[in-house]
């Protein structure tokens, strides 16, 4: 029994070990091909525009620290019966859209943004 064991306790820790290895591995070849690259890390001016405009323009029904779990599920419910499924799939070539989408879309035009898909 004791050699159970031990054989189990070798393949525990060559597994988490394993894991070990592999995290670490995915985490430095994406920076190293960064680095290589001369891509920039800091985001250009267009890029924190857009950002700005992007949290700007959040309707402020999403941005309220709610509490209320039975109304953020209710929304959520409502929004999971506007097709979502067909806008998924790019069943339909026109969906509906909810208020907040609507309102999301307009006021990134304004500020001189086009969503790059389709709301």
């Amino acid at each position: 029994m004791m050699n159970f064991q031990t054989i189990l306790k070798q393949l525990t820790t060559a597994v988490l070990s394993g894991l070990l290895i592999i995290t670490v591995w995915l985490g430095a070849i994406p920076s190293a091909q960064a680095a290589a690259t001369g891509t920039p890390v800091v985001p250009t001016t267009q890029n924190s525009k857009r950002i700005k405009a992007i949290a700007s323009c959040l309707p402020k029904q999403l941005t309220i620290h709610n509490k209320d779990v039975g109304n953020r599920v209710a929304r959520a419910f409502s929004e999971m019966n506007n097709d979502q499924l067909q806008r998924i799939f790019d069943v339909t070539d026109t969906p509906k859209l909810s208020d907040a989408e609507v309102e999301f879309k307009t006021c990134l035009q304004q500020k001189g943004f086009t969503p790059q898909a389709q709301l």
